[in-house]
Protein backbone atom coordinates (compact mmCIF):
# COMPACT_ATOMS: atom_id res chain seq x y z
CA UNK A 1 0.00 0.00 0.00
CA UNK A 2 1.43 3.35 -1.04
CA UNK A 3 1.30 6.17 1.47
CA UNK A 4 1.84 9.90 1.21
CA UNK A 5 4.39 11.78 3.29
CA UNK A 6 1.81 12.52 5.97
CA UNK A 7 0.81 8.87 6.21
CA UNK A 8 -2.46 9.08 4.32
CA UNK A 9 -3.24 6.37 1.80
CA UNK A 10 -2.64 7.52 -1.74
CA UNK A 11 -5.90 8.40 -3.51
CA UNK A 12 -7.72 9.07 -0.26
CA UNK A 13 -6.23 12.41 0.65
CA UNK A 14 -6.14 13.94 4.08
CA UNK A 15 -9.81 13.35 4.86
CA UNK A 16 -10.62 9.75 3.86
CA UNK A 17 -13.78 9.56 5.98
CA UNK A 18 -15.18 12.67 4.34
CA UNK A 19 -14.32 11.28 0.92
CA UNK A 20 -16.17 8.06 1.68
CA UNK A 21 -19.29 10.13 2.32
CA UNK A 22 -19.07 11.55 -1.23
CA UNK A 23 -19.52 9.94 -4.64
CA UNK A 24 -16.54 9.60 -6.95
CA UNK A 25 -15.12 12.86 -8.37
CA UNK A 26 -16.95 14.01 -11.48
CA UNK A 27 -20.54 14.93 -12.42
CA UNK A 28 -22.02 12.95 -9.54
CA UNK A 29 -20.07 14.90 -6.96
CA UNK A 30 -21.09 18.17 -8.61
CA UNK A 31 -24.74 17.11 -8.46
CA UNK A 32 -24.31 16.46 -4.74
CA UNK A 33 -22.80 19.95 -4.41
CA UNK A 34 -25.85 21.37 -6.19
CA UNK A 35 -28.07 19.54 -3.73
CA UNK A 36 -26.12 20.79 -0.72
CA UNK A 37 -26.38 24.42 -1.88
CA UNK A 38 -30.09 24.05 -2.64
CA UNK A 39 -30.75 22.46 0.74
CA UNK A 40 -29.16 25.37 2.57
CA UNK A 41 -31.41 27.80 0.73
CA UNK A 42 -34.52 25.69 1.22
CA UNK A 43 -33.80 25.22 4.91
CA UNK A 44 -33.56 28.97 5.40
CA UNK A 45 -36.82 29.70 3.59
CA UNK A 46 -38.97 26.74 4.65
CA UNK A 47 -38.24 27.19 8.34
CA UNK A 48 -38.66 30.95 8.50
CA UNK A 49 -40.99 31.69 5.60
CA UNK A 50 -44.21 30.51 7.23
CA UNK A 51 -43.41 32.47 10.40
CA UNK A 52 -42.76 35.60 8.32
CA UNK A 53 -46.08 35.38 6.50
CA UNK A 54 -47.95 34.96 9.80
CA UNK A 55 -46.09 37.45 12.00
CA UNK A 56 -45.17 40.15 9.47
CA UNK A 57 -47.64 39.88 6.57
CA UNK A 58 -50.61 39.11 8.82
CA UNK A 59 -51.88 35.89 7.29
CA UNK A 60 -53.46 33.24 9.49
CA UNK A 61 -51.78 29.85 9.96
CA UNK A 62 -54.71 28.30 8.11
CA UNK A 63 -54.16 30.59 5.11
CA UNK A 64 -50.46 29.72 5.05
CA UNK A 65 -51.24 26.02 5.13
CA UNK A 66 -53.87 26.38 2.41
CA UNK A 67 -51.38 28.16 0.15
CA UNK A 68 -48.87 25.36 0.58
CA UNK A 69 -51.54 22.77 -0.20
CA UNK A 70 -52.52 24.65 -3.37
CA UNK A 71 -48.87 24.68 -4.43
CA UNK A 72 -48.61 20.93 -4.01
CA UNK A 73 -51.86 20.23 -5.85
CA UNK A 74 -50.90 22.45 -8.79
CA UNK A 75 -47.52 20.77 -9.14
CA UNK A 76 -48.92 17.24 -9.49
CA UNK A 77 -50.46 17.50 -12.99
CA UNK A 78 -47.71 19.82 -14.27
CA UNK A 79 -45.00 17.23 -13.69
CA UNK A 80 -45.86 15.44 -16.96
CA UNK A 81 -45.49 18.45 -19.32
CA UNK A 82 -42.30 19.49 -17.53
CA UNK A 83 -41.03 15.93 -17.91
CA UNK A 84 -41.85 16.10 -21.63
CA UNK A 85 -39.85 19.34 -21.94
CA UNK A 86 -36.93 17.72 -20.12
CA UNK A 87 -36.98 14.77 -22.54
CA UNK A 88 -37.44 16.97 -25.60
CA UNK A 89 -34.95 19.77 -24.90
CA UNK A 90 -32.65 18.11 -22.40
CA UNK A 91 -33.07 17.89 -18.60
CA UNK A 92 -30.00 19.97 -17.71
CA UNK A 93 -31.33 23.22 -19.17
CA UNK A 94 -34.88 22.51 -18.02
CA UNK A 95 -33.71 21.98 -14.43
CA UNK A 96 -31.58 25.14 -14.49
CA UNK A 97 -34.48 27.23 -15.83
CA UNK A 98 -36.79 25.96 -13.08
CA UNK A 99 -34.16 26.85 -10.45
CA UNK A 100 -34.06 30.40 -11.85
CA UNK A 101 -37.89 30.53 -11.84
CA UNK A 102 -37.79 29.58 -8.19
CA UNK A 103 -35.33 32.40 -7.48
CA UNK A 104 -37.68 34.90 -9.18
CA UNK A 105 -40.65 33.65 -7.16
CA UNK A 106 -38.69 33.92 -3.90
CA UNK A 107 -37.88 37.54 -4.63
CA UNK A 108 -41.52 38.15 -5.58
CA UNK A 109 -42.64 36.67 -2.26
CA UNK A 110 -41.01 39.59 -0.44
CA UNK A 111 -43.68 41.88 -1.93
CA UNK A 112 -46.66 39.77 -0.85
CA UNK A 113 -49.12 41.70 1.34
CA UNK A 114 -52.40 39.81 0.79
CA UNK A 115 -53.71 36.28 0.85
CA UNK A 116 -54.46 36.27 -2.89
CA UNK A 117 -50.95 37.40 -3.76
CA UNK A 118 -49.57 34.79 -1.35
CA UNK A 119 -51.48 31.96 -3.04
CA UNK A 120 -50.33 33.06 -6.51
CA UNK A 121 -46.66 33.44 -5.59
CA UNK A 122 -46.38 30.41 -3.32
CA UNK A 123 -48.31 28.35 -5.84
CA UNK A 124 -45.85 29.29 -8.59
CA UNK A 125 -42.96 28.69 -6.21
CA UNK A 126 -44.24 25.23 -5.35
CA UNK A 127 -44.71 24.35 -9.02
CA UNK A 128 -41.12 25.39 -9.81
CA UNK A 129 -39.81 23.41 -6.81
CA UNK A 130 -41.74 20.20 -7.35
CA UNK A 131 -41.54 20.03 -11.13
CA UNK A 132 -37.83 20.76 -10.75
CA UNK A 133 -37.54 17.40 -8.97
CA UNK A 134 -38.98 15.70 -12.06
CA UNK A 135 -36.51 17.37 -14.44
CA UNK A 136 -33.62 16.76 -12.06
CA UNK A 137 -34.50 13.06 -11.85
CA UNK A 138 -34.27 12.81 -15.63
CA UNK A 139 -30.93 14.63 -15.50
CA UNK A 140 -29.57 12.21 -12.88
CA UNK A 141 -30.67 9.26 -15.04
CA UNK A 142 -29.08 10.72 -18.15
CA UNK A 143 -25.77 11.68 -16.53
CA UNK A 144 -25.24 8.72 -14.22
CA UNK A 145 -26.75 5.93 -16.29
CA UNK A 146 -28.45 2.81 -15.03
CA UNK A 147 -25.59 1.75 -12.77
CA UNK A 148 -25.25 4.96 -10.78
CA UNK A 149 -28.57 6.80 -10.70
CA UNK A 150 -30.10 5.19 -7.59
CA UNK A 151 -26.89 5.45 -5.54
CA UNK A 152 -26.41 9.10 -6.51
CA UNK A 153 -30.04 9.83 -5.58
CA UNK A 154 -29.23 8.45 -2.13
CA UNK A 155 -26.17 10.67 -1.81
CA UNK A 156 -28.22 13.70 -2.85
CA UNK A 157 -30.95 12.97 -0.33
CA UNK A 158 -28.44 12.42 2.46
CA UNK A 159 -26.74 15.74 1.81
CA UNK A 160 -30.05 17.54 1.35
CA UNK A 161 -31.24 16.46 4.79
CA UNK A 162 -27.95 17.46 6.39
CA UNK A 163 -27.88 20.87 4.70
CA UNK A 164 -31.54 21.48 5.46
CA UNK A 165 -30.96 20.75 9.14
CA UNK A 166 -28.01 23.16 9.34
CA UNK A 167 -29.94 25.89 7.56
CA UNK A 168 -32.96 25.37 9.80
CA UNK A 169 -30.80 26.09 12.83
CA UNK A 170 -29.69 29.34 11.19
CA UNK A 171 -33.29 30.23 10.41
CA UNK A 172 -34.12 29.64 14.08
CA UNK A 173 -31.72 32.43 15.00
CA UNK A 174 -33.49 34.73 12.54
CA UNK A 175 -36.86 33.84 14.06
CA UNK A 176 -35.48 34.71 17.48
CA UNK A 177 -34.64 38.24 16.24
CA UNK A 178 -38.13 38.48 14.69
CA UNK A 179 -37.32 41.49 12.48
CA UNK A 180 -38.67 42.03 8.97
CA UNK A 181 -35.23 42.64 7.48
CA UNK A 182 -33.91 39.42 9.02
CA UNK A 183 -36.81 37.42 7.59
CA UNK A 184 -36.29 38.96 4.15
CA UNK A 185 -32.64 37.93 4.34
CA UNK A 186 -33.89 34.32 4.33
CA UNK A 187 -35.67 34.93 1.03
CA UNK A 188 -32.55 36.54 -0.43
CA UNK A 189 -30.44 33.65 0.81
CA UNK A 190 -32.60 31.04 -0.89
CA UNK A 191 -32.86 33.07 -4.11
CA UNK A 192 -29.08 33.48 -4.30
CA UNK A 193 -28.67 29.76 -3.64
CA UNK A 194 -31.03 28.94 -6.53
CA UNK A 195 -29.10 31.18 -8.94
CA UNK A 196 -25.87 29.48 -7.86
CA UNK A 197 -27.44 26.06 -8.32
CA UNK A 198 -28.66 26.96 -11.82
CA UNK A 199 -25.11 27.97 -12.73
CA UNK A 200 -23.71 24.73 -11.29
CA UNK A 201 -26.23 22.68 -13.27
CA UNK A 202 -24.93 24.20 -16.51
CA UNK A 203 -21.41 22.97 -15.73
CA UNK A 204 -22.67 19.36 -15.83
CA UNK A 205 -22.47 17.21 -18.97
CA UNK A 206 -25.26 17.90 -21.42
CA UNK A 207 -27.92 15.21 -21.74
CA UNK A 208 -29.32 15.46 -25.29
CA UNK A 209 -33.02 15.77 -25.81
CA UNK A 210 -35.08 13.15 -27.63
CA UNK A 211 -36.96 14.22 -30.76
CA UNK A 212 -40.47 12.76 -30.78
CA UNK A 213 -42.70 12.04 -33.77
CA UNK A 214 -45.74 13.93 -32.58
CA UNK A 215 -48.98 13.28 -30.81
CA UNK A 216 -50.61 11.14 -33.51
CA UNK A 217 -48.09 8.31 -33.29
CA UNK A 218 -49.26 5.15 -31.60
CA UNK A 219 -48.02 3.29 -28.58
CA UNK A 220 -48.66 3.69 -24.89
CA UNK A 221 -47.81 6.98 -23.24
CA UNK A 222 -47.07 7.49 -19.55
CA UNK A 223 -50.63 8.53 -18.68
CA UNK A 224 -51.95 5.33 -20.29
CA UNK A 225 -49.38 3.04 -18.69
CA UNK A 226 -51.73 1.68 -16.03
CA UNK A 227 -49.27 -0.73 -14.38
CA UNK A 228 -46.70 2.05 -13.97
CA UNK A 229 -49.37 4.39 -12.61
CA UNK A 230 -50.44 1.80 -10.03
CA UNK A 231 -46.84 1.22 -8.94
CA UNK A 232 -46.51 4.98 -8.45
CA UNK A 233 -49.69 5.15 -6.37
CA UNK A 234 -48.73 2.24 -4.12
CA UNK A 235 -45.18 3.49 -3.70
CA UNK A 236 -46.46 6.98 -2.87
CA UNK A 237 -48.34 5.62 0.15
CA UNK A 238 -44.96 5.05 1.80
CA UNK A 239 -44.46 8.81 1.87
CA UNK A 240 -47.18 9.07 4.50
CA UNK A 241 -44.51 7.79 6.93
CA UNK A 242 -42.36 10.97 6.77
CA UNK A 243 -45.55 13.01 7.15
CA UNK A 244 -46.28 11.15 10.38
CA UNK A 245 -42.81 12.03 11.72
CA UNK A 246 -43.04 15.68 10.66
CA UNK A 247 -46.67 16.38 11.56
CA UNK A 248 -48.50 13.48 13.18
CA UNK A 249 -46.08 12.54 15.96
CA UNK A 250 -45.49 16.08 17.32
CA UNK A 251 -49.25 16.67 17.48
CA UNK A 252 -49.85 13.28 19.11
CA UNK A 253 -47.05 13.84 21.61
CA UNK A 254 -48.37 17.15 22.91
CA UNK A 255 -52.06 16.25 22.89
CA UNK A 256 -52.27 12.55 23.83
CA UNK A 257 -49.14 11.62 25.80
CA UNK A 258 -47.30 12.77 28.91
CA UNK A 259 -43.91 12.66 27.14
CA UNK A 260 -41.64 15.70 27.65
CA UNK A 261 -42.72 18.45 25.25
CA UNK A 262 -39.20 19.26 23.92
CA UNK A 263 -39.09 15.71 22.61
CA UNK A 264 -41.35 16.83 19.77
CA UNK A 265 -38.36 18.64 18.23
CA UNK A 266 -35.74 16.05 19.23
CA UNK A 267 -37.61 13.29 17.42
CA UNK A 268 -37.03 15.18 14.17
CA UNK A 269 -33.30 15.25 14.94
CA UNK A 270 -33.24 11.44 15.32
CA UNK A 271 -34.93 11.14 11.94
CA UNK A 272 -32.49 13.53 10.25
CA UNK A 273 -29.36 11.84 11.59
CA UNK A 274 -30.49 8.39 10.47
CA UNK A 275 -31.28 9.68 6.97
CA UNK A 276 -27.95 11.51 6.65
CA UNK A 277 -25.79 8.57 7.74
CA UNK A 278 -27.69 5.53 6.44
CA UNK A 279 -29.54 6.53 3.27
CA UNK A 280 -26.63 5.77 0.92
CA UNK A 281 -25.90 2.39 2.52
CA UNK A 282 -29.56 1.35 2.40
CA UNK A 283 -29.90 2.25 -1.30
CA UNK A 284 -27.21 -0.22 -2.42
CA UNK A 285 -29.72 -2.95 -3.26
CA UNK A 286 -32.37 -0.74 -4.86
CA UNK A 287 -30.91 -0.42 -8.36
CA UNK A 288 -32.83 -3.44 -9.65
CA UNK A 289 -36.56 -4.12 -9.65
CA UNK A 290 -36.27 -7.20 -7.36
CA UNK A 291 -34.09 -5.26 -4.92
CA UNK A 292 -36.39 -2.23 -4.93
CA UNK A 293 -39.45 -4.45 -4.57
CA UNK A 294 -37.95 -6.15 -1.51
CA UNK A 295 -37.16 -2.80 0.12
CA UNK A 296 -40.69 -1.60 -0.56
CA UNK A 297 -42.12 -4.64 1.22
CA UNK A 298 -39.91 -3.92 4.23
CA UNK A 299 -41.05 -0.29 4.07
CA UNK A 300 -44.71 -1.11 4.56
CA UNK A 301 -44.00 -3.76 7.21
CA UNK A 302 -41.95 -1.41 9.38
CA UNK A 303 -44.40 1.48 8.91
CA UNK A 304 -47.25 -0.75 10.07
CA UNK A 305 -45.30 -1.84 13.16
CA UNK A 306 -44.36 1.78 13.89
CA UNK A 307 -48.01 2.89 13.87
CA UNK A 308 -48.95 0.20 16.41
CA UNK A 309 -45.99 1.25 18.55
CA UNK A 310 -47.10 4.90 18.64
CA UNK A 311 -50.57 3.93 19.75
CA UNK A 312 -49.20 2.36 22.95
CA UNK A 313 -47.54 5.62 24.02
CA UNK A 314 -50.88 6.87 25.32
CA UNK A 315 -51.58 6.51 29.02
CA UNK A 316 -48.06 5.58 30.15
CA UNK A 317 -45.63 7.67 32.30
CA UNK A 318 -43.79 10.56 30.66
CA UNK A 319 -40.35 9.16 29.90
CA UNK A 320 -41.77 5.74 29.08
CA UNK A 321 -43.96 7.40 26.46
CA UNK A 322 -40.88 9.28 25.24
CA UNK A 323 -38.89 6.08 24.79
CA UNK A 324 -41.79 4.45 22.93
CA UNK A 325 -42.05 7.43 20.59
CA UNK A 326 -38.30 7.54 20.02
CA UNK A 327 -38.34 3.86 19.06
CA UNK A 328 -41.29 4.53 16.76
CA UNK A 329 -39.36 7.34 15.05
CA UNK A 330 -36.47 4.96 14.39
CA UNK A 331 -38.93 2.52 12.78
CA UNK A 332 -40.59 5.27 10.75
CA UNK A 333 -37.21 6.53 9.57
CA UNK A 334 -36.08 3.11 8.39
CA UNK A 335 -39.39 2.92 6.55
CA UNK A 336 -38.57 6.29 5.04
CA UNK A 337 -35.07 5.47 3.81
CA UNK A 338 -36.11 2.03 2.54
CA UNK A 339 -39.14 3.58 0.87
CA UNK A 340 -37.18 6.33 -0.86
CA UNK A 341 -34.57 3.85 -2.13
CA UNK A 342 -37.34 1.58 -3.45
CA UNK A 343 -39.01 4.58 -5.04
CA UNK A 344 -35.90 5.54 -7.02
CA UNK A 345 -35.30 2.00 -8.21
CA UNK A 346 -38.87 1.45 -9.39
CA UNK A 347 -39.25 4.92 -10.88
CA UNK A 348 -36.11 4.54 -13.02
CA UNK A 349 -36.11 0.83 -13.84
CA UNK A 350 -39.74 0.61 -14.96
CA UNK A 351 -39.52 3.69 -17.20
CA UNK A 352 -38.09 3.72 -20.75
CA UNK A 353 -34.59 5.17 -20.85
CA UNK A 354 -35.54 7.73 -23.48
CA UNK A 355 -38.65 8.97 -21.61
CA UNK A 356 -37.37 9.36 -18.05
CA UNK A 357 -38.73 12.90 -17.76
CA UNK A 358 -42.28 12.07 -18.82
CA UNK A 359 -42.44 8.91 -16.75
CA UNK A 360 -40.92 10.74 -13.79
CA UNK A 361 -43.72 13.30 -14.06
CA UNK A 362 -46.31 10.53 -13.97
CA UNK A 363 -44.59 8.81 -11.07
CA UNK A 364 -44.74 12.05 -9.06
CA UNK A 365 -48.55 11.89 -9.25
CA UNK A 366 -48.26 8.90 -6.93
CA UNK A 367 -47.56 11.38 -4.13
CA UNK A 368 -51.13 12.70 -4.33
CA UNK A 369 -52.51 10.83 -1.32
CA UNK A 370 -49.51 11.62 0.89
CA UNK A 371 -49.42 15.24 -0.23
CA UNK A 372 -53.12 16.11 -0.19
CA UNK A 373 -54.65 13.79 2.41
CA UNK A 374 -51.55 12.86 4.42
CA UNK A 375 -51.40 15.78 6.90
CA UNK A 376 -55.10 15.46 7.77
CA UNK A 377 -54.96 11.67 7.86
CA UNK A 378 -52.05 11.47 10.33
CA UNK A 379 -53.41 14.15 12.66
CA UNK A 380 -57.21 13.95 12.67
CA UNK A 381 -57.61 10.14 12.64
CA UNK A 382 -55.37 9.42 15.68
CA UNK A 383 -56.66 12.54 17.44
CA UNK A 384 -60.28 11.38 17.26
CA UNK A 385 -59.80 7.63 17.55
CA UNK A 386 -56.65 7.23 19.67
CA UNK A 387 -55.12 3.74 19.41
CA UNK A 388 -57.83 2.71 16.94
CA UNK A 389 -56.70 5.56 14.68
CA UNK A 390 -53.13 4.24 14.65
CA UNK A 391 -54.46 0.75 13.96
CA UNK A 392 -56.35 2.10 10.94
CA UNK A 393 -53.11 3.59 9.64
CA UNK A 394 -51.54 0.19 10.21
CA UNK A 395 -54.24 -1.38 8.03
CA UNK A 396 -53.50 1.21 5.33
CA UNK A 397 -49.83 0.20 5.21
CA UNK A 398 -50.67 -3.51 5.30
CA UNK A 399 -53.03 -2.95 2.38
CA UNK A 400 -50.20 -1.25 0.48
CA UNK A 401 -47.99 -4.23 1.33
CA UNK A 402 -50.56 -6.62 -0.15
CA UNK A 403 -50.82 -4.58 -3.36
CA UNK A 404 -47.12 -3.92 -3.81
CA UNK A 405 -46.01 -7.30 -5.18
CA UNK A 406 -48.85 -7.83 -7.68
CA UNK A 407 -48.67 -4.35 -9.24
CA UNK A 408 -44.87 -4.49 -9.57
CA UNK A 409 -45.05 -7.93 -11.21
CA UNK A 410 -47.71 -6.64 -13.61
CA UNK A 411 -45.51 -3.66 -14.49
CA UNK A 412 -42.51 -5.92 -15.12
CA UNK A 413 -44.55 -8.18 -17.45
CA UNK A 414 -45.66 -5.21 -19.56
CA UNK A 415 -42.26 -3.47 -19.85
CA UNK A 416 -40.99 -5.09 -23.07
CA UNK A 417 -44.04 -3.89 -25.03
CA UNK A 418 -43.90 -0.44 -23.44
CA UNK A 419 -40.19 0.03 -24.12
CA UNK A 420 -40.57 -1.07 -27.76
CA UNK A 421 -43.52 1.27 -28.32
CA UNK A 422 -41.72 4.28 -26.84
CA UNK A 423 -38.56 3.59 -28.84
CA UNK A 424 -40.60 3.29 -32.05
CA UNK A 425 -42.45 6.53 -31.32
CA UNK A 426 -39.28 8.47 -30.52
CA UNK A 427 -36.94 6.81 -32.98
Amino acid sequence: MTTTVDGATAGQGRFPRLRRMLPEPGPGRRLVLCTAVASLGNGLYMTGGAVYFVHKVGLSPGQVGLGLSVAGILALPLGLPVGYLADRFGPRGTTAVLALCKAVMLLSAMFVHSFLAYVVVVGALGVAENTGHVARGAMVAGIMGREGRVRLSAYMRSFFNGGFAVASLGAGIVIAFDSTSAYLALFWGNAIAMVAVAGLYMTLPRVPGVRTEGRKSGGPRPVRDLPYLLVAQVTGLGRIGPTIVAVGLPVWLVTHTSAPRPLAAWLWLINTLIVVFLQVQVARDADTVPGASKLQRWTFVVLAVACVTVGFSHGVPGWTAGVILAFAVILFTFGEIWGEAARWGLRYELAPGNAQGQYGGVFAVGDAVALVAGPTLVTAVPDHLGLLGWLLLTVLFLGALALSGPVIRWAVRTRPAVFEAVEARQG
